[in-house]
């Protein structure tokens, strides 16, 4: 979808539409998003897959400001105070005497040897910071290395330049490259090496942090407080966080296409369709929603095809020919629906535009996409196209089984009920 030069949004729809998101958008995972509060939250996380939930968790834990706060002034301020433990040691020494004399062991070693005069047993300190509270800090740094390497997939690599650069944008993949180079410069800290691993969290390592003096040392307890939680109670912990915030698309044009797509879910749960999958948007599958009725079934996809589409394009094969694409073009929204051995397929193209001459493009857009696809169509399959615009369209009362229709959004429900209701 090309964004528009003269916006047909208002700041009163834009804040419309992402009231109208809120409530869904904790779904949204894509890179180019930034974080903000969320009044509303839909929190049916149960038929969120185990490795989309792990994902989601990870994100909203290192998005967290006590995180932030952590990696950029407690964990520093705790390594330059690193708390310790004094050991004394007995050394035997010949000739250079170093510390304090310990008479009555140096005479008692001497005795031993024959009554050697060069022999002296001194008494020396030295300090020691593998203690309960710094392993729990090591294991913290660690872990949120981990998370961020996850999240952003290769190595922290990015020198202070890029680091400010990176603070300039409000993306939160950005967000998390800056926790994880930081993270990675603390590790480097020579004391890390003086501090012993430790394999697991634990609430009595938890409560023995937070009883060491000092503010830090509480602020690190807190830290690992809400990584146990998350670690062990991921809906709960998702359930709590995405009442405060939720990722929010910083491009318009994306904003109105999952504005779209939550709109078109809505409906088919208001028909009576149960959700038995849900997907992540920007994850790592384009399907983002399965839904059953009895014995039929219902996926919709977003900015992706089914497979039935990419092994029958018309245009795929020709375009890799020419060299031009070895890639098919995706529309914004696909609704699969099976029932049996049929199954009918709904192209959705999402156009945030009130302009005639946007509206036509996507509408010859979606006429593209029909004619592409259009070996998918048998005696068992069935393809139909849908045009979102934003306004200036004649929007219809009355419905008929068309092979397109064109809607603003004002009359989009409309038209999402009439096509739901004719497949339930």
């Amino acid at each position: 979808m090309v964004s528009n030069q003269n916006d047909c949004w208002s700041s009163k729809n834009h804040t419309q539409i992402l009231e109208t998101t809120n409530k869904h958008l904790w779904r949204f995972i894509q890179k180019n998003s930034a974080v903000t509060s969320a009044e509303e939250v839909f929190l049916s996380l149960t038929n969120v897959s185990k490795s989309n939930l792990q994902k989601l968790t990870y994100i909203y834990f290192i998005l967290d400001e006590e995180v932030e706060e952590f990696i950029n002034i407690t964990a520093p301020s705790i390594l330059k105070r690193l708390s310790k433990t004094s050991l004394t040691e007995h050394k035997v020494l010949r000739g250079n005497v170093k510390g304090k004399i310990n008479w009555s062991k140096t005479i008692s070693e001497r005795n031993a040897y024959g009554g050697d005069p060069s022999i002296f047993v001194c008494s020396q300190r030295s300090s020691v910071f593998d203690l309960p509270e710094n392993r729990l800090l090591l294991y913290l740094l660690r872990r949120i290395m981990y998370i961020c390497n996850s999240l952003t997939n290769p190595d922290i690599e990015r020198d202070a330049t890029n680091l400010e650069e990176l603070k300039k944008k409000d993306k939160w993949i950005n967000k998390v490259f800056q926790i994880g180079l930081k993270t990675k410069i603390l590790l480097k800290n020579p004391f890390i090496r003086k501090i012993g691993e430790m394999h697991d969290i634990t609430q009595k390592t938890i409560v023995q942090a937070e009883k060491v003096r000092g503010q830090m040392y509480s602020q690190l307890a807190k830290v690992a407080q809400g990584y146990y939680f998350m670690n062990n109670n991921p809906v709960s912990y998702l359930d709590t966080v995405l009442k405060g915030k939720t990722l929010e698309p910083l491009n318009k044009d994306t904003l109105y296409e999952i504005a779209v797509l939550f709109k078109l879910i809505e409906v088919i749960i208001e028909n009576g369709w149960v959700e038995k999958r849900i997907g992540l948007i920007g994850g790592n599958s384009t399907l983002v929603s399965r839904f059953m009725f009895g014995q039929k079934e219902m996926k919709v996809y977003f900015q992706g095809i089914p497979n039935e589409f990419k092994l029958n394009s018309k245009y795929g094969s020709l375009m890799n020919t020419y060299g031009l694409s070895d890639s098919l073009r995706r529309p914004d929204l696909v609704l699969e629906v099976k029932n049996g051995n049929k199954r009918n397929f709904y192209i959705i193209e999402v156009k945030r535009s009130d302009k005639r001459t946007y509206l036509v493009d996507g509408a010859y857009k979606l006429f593209g996409y029909l004619k592409d696809f259009e070996t998918v169509k048998n005696t068992d399959n069935n393809i139909y196209g849908l045009l979102v615009g934003w306004a200036n369209i004649m929007d219809q009362v009355d419905f008929s089984d068309n092979e397109v229709y064109i809607s603003s959004w004002g009359n989009l429900g409309n038209i999402f009920g009439y096509i739901i209701q004719n497949e339930s």
